[in-house]
């Protein structure tokens, strides 16, 4: 799909969303205008890209977060900044022509925008830095059973009551040794989506 039609058809939902949660009545998202703390569990998947295509993930865990600051900007950039760390005990990586091996990760680091001039609708911007350990070397040959992985994407919180929702999110992964094996191969780009629920705390 062209790069023109992807960022348009992200416009259209967003906006979608931006749109309905504009129209709601009761704000549900109130608790992200402030500092306040809050977790989720979650579980995905995905698939690499170009080259990689043939390599799949599947990953499940929990969350933990922490918005940091206050309502900051105006209209639909009107915004919470959060902070939030990521544990997923269970990581399946299948490898073409191999098999699948199984792995712990870890993502200290998630960074998120949320937009919060939505009532019911809150998308968001992420970034996230993690460590990857699989009980094999991935790629398979002499790599590293370490991998750092990287990356960036966007979802959005849909409130189902005021302290609960259901989270998506699409990541653009990208997962390397760091030169810790002799080889560094590695997953240039993968595409990733999980669903999640998200309890936020009064």
């Amino acid at each position: 799909m062209p790069k023109r039609t992807i960022t348009l058809l992200v416009t259209i939902v967003l906006s979608f969303f931006w749109c309905l949660s504009a129209t709601a009545q009761v704000d549900d998202a109130v608790l992200l205008h402030k500092e306040h703390w809050n977790a989720g569990v979650f579980a995905g998947g995905g698939n690499g890209i170009g080259l990689r295509s043939g390599v799949h993930f599947f990953r499940a865990g929990g969350r933990i977060g922490r918005v940091m600051t206050g309502q900051k900007g105006s209209g639909l950039f009107r915004g919470t900044f959060e902070l939030d760390s990521e544990l997923t005990p269970v990581e399946v990586v299948s490898w073409p022509n191999y098999k699948s091996v199984y792995g712990f990760g870890f993502n200290p680091l998630v960074m998120k925008w949320n937009f919060t001039s939505g009532k019911k609708v809150v998308p968001f911007v992420e970034a996230v830095g993690g460590l990857l350990w699989t009980t094999e070397n991935i790629p398979p040959g002499d790599t590293a059973q370490i991998n750092f992985q990287s990356g960036a994407g966007f979802g959005m919180h849909i409130f189902t009551r005021p302290n609960r929702a259901i989270t998506l999110d699409i990541r653009a992964t990208h997962i390397s040794n760091a030169s810790i094996g002799n080889h560094n191969p590695g997953v240039n780009a993968s595409v990733q989506f999980t669903l999640g629920y998200t309890w936020f705390r009064k």
